[in-house]
C-alpha cells in the first residue's frame, strides 16, 4: 500500500492513515541526515515496542510526516491497552516509552493514549489534538501496528 499524497502545505490531507514501518521509512525517514537519523530513531521505537504485547500501535504526525527537507522532531504517542499501566518497561526502553526520558535522551515529544477499543474514530476527540498544527490547522497523521 502506497502512502497517499501530501498536500500542498506540506502535510498529509486530515485523517489515519495505516502504514508499515518500511512505507514510513521510505518516504519520510530518508533523504537528509536528519531525516535519517530520526527514522533510525523510529526503527528503534518500534523494534522496542513489539516486545511489549500491551503497546499497540504508534501514531506519528508533526513534521517528520511532512515535506520539510529537516524536521524539528519526530512526534509520536504510543497507544496501549489498559494493561499496559501494570507493565514493566526495561530500563533500556524507557527512553522511548517514558516521556521525560524520550526528551532527556532525543528531544521527542511522546504522550500515551489508553485506548480501550478500536477503531479510532470512536476516540476521536482523544486524538483530534495530533491533527492540528500550531494554527489550529487540521492536518494527517500515520499509524503503525506494532504486532502486524
Amino acid at each position: 500500500m502506497k502512502l497517499p499524497e501530501l498536500n500542498s502545505d506540506g502535510y498529509l490531507d486530515p485523517g489515519i492513515y495505516l502504514a508499515s514501518l518500511d512505507e514510513v521509512l521510505q518516504q519520510f525517514g530518508a533523504g537528509t541526515p536528519t531525516r535519517q537519523r530520526q527514522g533510525n530513531l523510529l526503527r528503534l521505537i518500534i523494534e522496542s515496542a513489539r516486545k511489549y504485547p500491551t503497546i499497540k500501535r504508534v501514531l506519528l504526525w508533526g513534521s517528520f510526516i511532512s515535506d520539510k527537507p529537516e524536521p524539528g522532531d519526530l512526534d509520536y504517542s504510543i497507544v496501549v491497552d489498559p494493561r499496559h499501566r501494570l507493565a514493566t518497561i526495561e530500563p533500556k526502553d524507557r527512553r522511548f516509552f517514558v516521556p521525560f526520558d524520550a526528551r532527556i535522551h532525543y528531544g521527542a515529544d511522546v504522550r500515551y493514549l489508553v485506548l480501550f477499543e478500536y477503531p479510532p474514530e470512536q476516540f476521536a476527540e482523544i486524538i483530534l489534538f495530533l491533527c492540528e498544527d500550531r494554527n489550529g490547522r487540521q492536518r494527517g497523521i500515520l499509524e503503525v501496528s506494532c504486532h502486524g
